[in-house]
């Protein structure tokens, strides 16, 4: 049991480093992003993976979206939680399910299933029309986190009660 925790703990090591250790310059055409190689411009499949980010993104949980200005990606530890609440230090994820959907300025999109499977398509244009939408979708989520985080600390340390009998004494 202890190597499974291990060596889960290490993938999300090695996920984190290999985010942070990415450039934050815009990427040119002519470069490879992880190894792999990048189909040209396919209208259809643009299409369905843009509707997949944006189904994906309507969903709070187990989710998370990272955007900057060069670069916007979807990881989700096991494609299977996203619909179910569940607290984070009590799950295990399953390898299979795992989902990492990246847009790259310039350049296109990498979809990566399971660690096993990977597709990379070219679509220039993806980036500059789905990046605001994350990016205000991420706002939300944060909103909507930090309510939720603020109304059960008040509530767990008293504090609100508090609070409140100062504003009733005061008001």
């Amino acid at each position: 049991m202890k190597s499974k925790k291990l060596k889960k703990l290490a993938k999300l090591i090695h996920e984190e480093v290999r985010n942070c250790d990415r450039e934050s310059r815009p990427i040119k055409m002519s470069e490879e992003i992880s190894g792999g190689d990048w189909s040209e411009y396919d209208p259809e499949v643009s299409e369905k993976f843009k509707k997949m980010v944006l189904n994906l993104s309507t969903y709070k949980n187990n989710i998370n979206i990272s955007v900057d200005n060069n670069r916007v990606s979807i990881n989700v530890g096991d494609i299977t939680t996203v619909k179910k609440s569940i607290k984070r230090s009590n799950v295990l994820y399953s390898e299979d399910n795992y989902v990492e959907m990246c847009l790259h300025k310039g350049l296109g999109f990498t979809i990566n299933y399971g660690y096993k499977v990977r597709s990379n398509y070219k679509d220039e244009k993806l980036f500059d029309e789905l990046q605001p939408i994350l990016t205000q979708k991420l706002k939300e989520i944060n909103a909507e986190n930090f309510n939720e985080i603020w109304t059960d600390l008040m509530k767990e340390s008293g504090v609100l009660r508090d609070s409140n009998l100062d504003d009733i004494l005061n008001g």
